[in-house]
């Protein structure tokens, strides 16, 4: 059985806390508007969405749907995610994990 690792539990543990901000959080829509990434010229843009984005999970809108989702993430992140901390280390593990955050937002 894999063991999760410190960075990916901490991970996983932000991941659903932020899901639980979507579901409670002013009905999830206040949530999003201040987390969720917009478009740096949209009048909704705040520079700390470039990071917070990455803990985003569905909406309130889609509860089960958002639910299999964050549930699916978690799991791939437990899975794939604890090797690769064990092989790379913790703070090599969270460059990798930031910079694919960091490159979705230069994709999109």
């Amino acid at each position: 059985m894999n063991r999760i690792t410190d960075t990916v539990k901490h991970l996983i543990i932000i991941n659903v806390l932020m899901f639980i901000g979507t579901l409670f959080v002013g009905g999830g829509q206040l949530f999003y508007e201040w987390f969720a990434l917009y478009f740096p010229k949209n009048e909704a843009f705040q520079p700390w969405q470039i990071i917070t984005h990455m803990f985003m999970h569905g909406g309130a809108d889609l509860q089960k749907l958002s639910l299999m989702h964050l549930g699916f993430n978690m799991f791939a992140l437990w899975m794939f995610g604890s090797p690769v901390e064990q092989v790379l280390g913790s703070k090599k593990f969270l460059f990798v994990y930031i910079s694919a955050g960091l490159g979705a937002v230069l994709f999109s």
